[in-house]
């Protein structure tokens, strides 16, 4: 009997491994994105506390750039926001599979609808961090006169 149960638990651990894989994905797109959100924050302090010249401060191009930061920051804080909820989502995903495994009470459509789940809430953080690289890319324009 003991045979049965090292093999069972054996066989959990391998099932749940792929998700865990996940998870560590998940947490490396997340710690990009914390990073990039930071760097917004600390361009927009910079305007906020004066660092920057008043007359760049009153300039058209520093209003425009102000627009994208605020831009930036909302795309960032939602590419984190579905990130860590795809994480958390993936976690719950492992837990049902191992009390699935350890108990028998038939969770598949609890874990594949976790699974799903964490998947879109994945796909809505990579989007939403596609959004703010756009964003990023598209206000910094190197013309022939900065090179």
């Amino acid at each position: 009997m003991e045979v049965l149960i090292g093999e069972s638990a054996v066989e959990l651990i391998q099932l749940a491994l792929a998700p865990v894989f996940l998870i560590v994905g998940i947490g490396q797109m997340v710690n990009v994105a914390t990073g990039r959100l930071a760097r917004v924050i600390d361009r927009a302090r910079s305007f906020e506390e004066g660092e920057c010249s008043e007359v760049y401060q009153a300039s058209a191009k520093a209003t425009l750039e102000i627009k994208s930061l605020r831009r930036r920051m909302r795309f960032a804080n939602w590419a984190v926001t579905f990130l860590i909820g795809a994480a958390v989502t993936v976690c719950i995903d492992v837990i049902l599979l191992l009390v699935n495994g350890l108990i028998m009470p038939n969770l598949n459509i609890a874990i594949i609808t976790t699974f799903i789940l964490g998947l879109l809430l994945t796909t809505g953080g990579l989007i939403a961090f596609f959004l703010e690289v756009s964003v990023a890319t598209a206000t910094l324009r190197i013309g022939p006169d900065k090179l």
